[in-house]
């Protein structure tokens, strides 16, 4: 059997630079630099980008792969996008609202009972991990507990937690424009 622990490390350790870096906008991202910094051979490299690719999260050109270009658009599709499935997770039957994350909405469907849910919710969420800190910066800690009838989980009211997720949502939405210019150092961060 063929050993797997050279594709693990090296998917583990590029999905969470993609993360942490912020949009790249295009940036190369080749094969053989990326073997030799990780210390592995050039396949498991190329399997791995050719998964991520696979998920959206980078892309393979004729030269390669690349990381995403980020445009406001797009970044306000992930948004409504993230807001339609979350509200989908907390109108499900048998949800447990318990359970649900205020702080993070979309880590609130990995405990879903919706494996399609639980993979789409998990798929956006890393899609849009690498604006994480710019949408922190804009908006600060998530308000969802205040909309959806107090911190207390015993008090979470399902018609409450949507219209909280739906505003959530929309609001990054519609300032998916200066999340990306945050994200990408062209405007200095302002709370809304």
């Amino acid at each position: 059997m063929r050993d797997r622990d050279p594709f693990d490390r090296t998917l583990e350790t590029l999905r969470q630079r993609l993360a942490r870096a912020g949009p790249l906008q295009g940036a190369a991202l080749p094969i053989a630099g990326l073997a030799e910094e990780l210390g592995v051979s050039t396949t498991p490299v190329r399997e791995v980008l050719a998964r991520l690719a696979g998920e959206d999260l980078v892309v393979r050109t004729p030269h390669g792969y690349a990381a995403l270009l980020h445009d406001p658009v797009r970044v306000a599709e992930l948004y409504d996008l993230a807001g339609v499935l979350v509200i989908a997770v907390v109108q499900a039957r048998g949800a447990d609202l318990t359970a649900f994350d205020l702080d993070n909405p979309l880590a609130s469907a990995r405990g879903a009972a919706n494996w399609a849910l639980m993979r789409a919710c998990g798929r956006v969420e890393a899609q849009l991990a690498p604006l994480a800190a710019a949408e922190a910066k804009l908006f600060g800690a998530p308000a969802l507990a205040r909309g959806a009838g107090g911190p207390d989980r015993e008090g979470l009211d399902k018609a409450a937690l949507t219209r909280a997720v739906r505003r959530h949502f929309a609001r990054r939405a519609a300032q998916s424009g200066r999340i990306l210019a945050v994200a990408l150092g062209l405007i200095k961060s302002s709370r809304i």
